[in-house]
């Protein structure tokens, strides 16, 4: 009878892998090349199958060992010899800080550290001729936590940690496999920015800031704009469009025009062979978000939109709440941003370029919603005051009401008149609530709200502040570049962003028809 042990065999590194399922024969045949050897063993391996693994590991397979594995397996001489290293311990369980190499490709853009709670394996220094993954601190010394190596024609990697369940462990796993199968990350990617107004200086200092992507050019109109990105980031500049995308050096182009103006440079760029990042909102109308989508799609190109307040603390946290199940299943919720004063006098005030009220804010607000509740929408009402600032297009007021497939209920309200503020956010769930509460003082509109959760209790309601976590500048950039590398799910998809779309230009068409409520389904 064959015996089984905790491993998984994967042709050519394919995912998606779930690293708490192993279970392979050791008689199954792993002398083909390109496969990886995932491992999550605390038995020794007899030494035919020692024999075997570094056979295969030099003829250029791949072996990843998680956990006790490497502890567990390293009395066979072949074994040590892939490794390099001999483990000593474990240590007590206790809470360790992990550091990732930021250098290294397969921890670029990883968490900068994070806490497990583990036994430590030791060593009095790295193993020989390794490039170290993961670090971490014990007694004061420096100690290695994952590393690889070279052997033969394959390559073997050690990571002495257990699942832990967190997104970070089945992130650098994913990135394993596929390194140990001989996926190398690319050279970074060329990004040219479309626009460099205030958002594209965002754009630059975020791309700037994130590895695997470089700035590469700049293209605006104003000839003070292009001198300011050239001394603010020595890039080549461009005064029209067509120059930067027949440049080589650009593989990634960020469309930073205005709304009414998306749709022709995004498919000039595609066109291009370029993927895309997208200003919000994807576009005023579906019809030209479609052409889009389509011609992304019909060239295997990256196309996806900058939502990158899907990484707002207070709205992570708010989503943590939610999705936890702490105040059970939420099915009503209010928004609000706003306040009483003159709106300003550029292009985002004005309805035919900015597509209105609705399309500002509401780009973000909305993106929020649609992923707190994750049913069909299916009733859409607006309606729209136009009474105090009558220099702009914009309307003064908007409010939205969306009804789901569940019976849920939404709300979304931006004032440009409102001389007392409501909650951010108010959220109720079945079994408690959350509040997101605009701070007292004077701050920017986008600073976090003081987020609330209340759970309802036999004598009242208990309260609880929470703390936010800490902000993600470049989440998106990083998210971005991560799935050019390896393949991970992009965060904002152009389906996720289309919903968006449906939902504001179906406000906007009830607007228009007097606030009559729109049947729909988004």
């Amino acid at each position: 009878m064959k015996e089984r042990i905790s491993v998984l065999a994967l042709v050519d590194g394919r995912l998606p892998l779930d690293v708490r399922r192993f279970d392979v024969e050791t008689g199954t045949d792993v002398a083909s090349a390109r496969q990886v050897i995932v491992v999550a063993a605390d038995r020794s391996i007899s030494a035919p199958e020692a024999d075997i693994v570094r056979d295969f590991v030099g003829r250029g397979g791949g072996l990843v060992l998680l956990g006790d594995s490497l502890a567990a397996w390293s009395s066979m001489q072949p074994i040590r010899e892939m490794a390099g290293w001999v483990p000593s311990g474990p240590g007590p369980r206790t809470e360790l800080i992990v550091r990732p190499d930021p250098n290294h490709p397969v921890t670029q853009r990883i968490d900068p550290e994070w806490k497990i709670r583990e036994r430590l394996y030791t060593s009095e220094g790295p193993p020989l001729e390794a490039s170290i993954l993961l670090r971490t601190s014990w007694r004061y010394t420096e100690q290695v936590v994952a590393y690889e190596r070279q052997f033969g024609d394959g390559r073997f990697v050690y990571v002495g940690l257990h699942d832990d369940g967190s997104p970070t462990f089945e992130q650098l796993i994913g990135r394993l496999v596929l390194f140990a199968a001989g996926r190398t990350a690319p050279q970074p990617l060329g990004v040219g920015l479309l626009g460099y107004g205030a958002i594209g200086r965002e754009h630059a200092a975020s791309i700037a800031a994130t590895s695997g992507l470089r700035l590469a050019g700049v293209c605006d109109i104003s000839p003070q704009r292009r001198q300011a990105a050239a001394s603010e980031w020595s890039v080549t500049v461009h005064a029209h469009q067509e120059e930067m995308l027949n440049d080589p050096d650009v593989g990634l182009v960020v469309v930073g025009t205005p709304p009414s103006a998306h749709a022709d440079p995004v498919l000039a760029a595609l066109d291009a062979g370029k993927h895309v990042v997208c200003e919000k909102p994807f576009g005023l109308h579906l019809e030209e978000v479609d052409r889009m989508i389509d011609a992304a799609a019909s060239r295997g190109l990256v196309l996806t939109v900058f939502q990158s307040r899907r990484w707002d603390p207070d709205y992570l946290a708010m989503r943590e709440v939610a999705r936890s199940g702490r105040i059970g299943e939420p099915f009503y919720m209010e928004s609000f941003i706003g306040g009483h004063g003159h709106p300003c006098d550029f292009w985002h005030s004005h309805e035919t370029i900015s597509g209105g009220t609705i399309y500002d804010w509401g780009s973000h607000y909305f993106d929020w919603i649609l992923q707190l509740f994750a049913d069909r929408v299916q009733t859409v009402a607006a309606d729209a005051h136009k009474r105090v600032w009558h220099d702009v297009t914009n309307a003064d007021q908007v409010r939205v009401d969306l009804k789901f497939a569940g019976g849920a209920q939404a709300m979304f309200l931006q004032s440009e008149i409102a001389a007392a503020r409501k909650p951010k956010w108010y959220l109720l769930g079945t079994a408690g609530a959350v509040v997101g509460e605009w701070r007292d003082e004077a701050v920017p509109a986008d600073f976090p709200a003081r987020v609330k959760v209340f759970r309802a209790a036999q004598e009242g309601a208990h309260e609880e502040l929470l703390s936010l976590p800490r902000r993600d500048e470049h989440g998106f950039y990083r998210n971005l570049a991560d799935h050019l590398a390896w393949d991970e799910p992009l965060a904002v998809t152009p389906d996720e962003a289309r919903r968006t779309v449906a939902v504001m230009e179906a406000a906007t068409r009830s607007i228009a028809q007097g606030g009559a409520p729109l049947k729909v389904e988004i």
